[in-house]
């Protein structure tokens, strides 16, 4: 499943993102602060979700559940 997350200039939206990412138990590949521009591979007991941020918008990709969820604890509901 593929996602349309924000604008890249949403940073409070991307700081969500990047907090359900840990809140979930992402894994990156190498060290991250914070979602720059680039692919971001985050691996997952459920597999791997991708973050790609350019100059006009940030998506993710991955299994469906695990992009649900992560759309989820974007938006404050409750992921249980």
């Amino acid at each position: 499943m593929r996602a349309d997350i924000c604008s890249s200039d949403d940073y409070d939206t991307r700081d969500r993102l990047a907090a359900a990412i840990r809140t979930l138990g992402g894994v990156h590949e190498g060290e991250w602060e914070s979602l720059g521009v680039g692919l971001h591979r985050f691996h997952f007991p459920e597999g791997e979700l991708s973050v790609f941020v350019d100059a006009w918008l940030v998506d993710v990709a991955g299994p469906d559940q695990l992009v649900q969820q992560v759309l989820q604890l974007i938006s404050g509901r409750d992921h249980g």
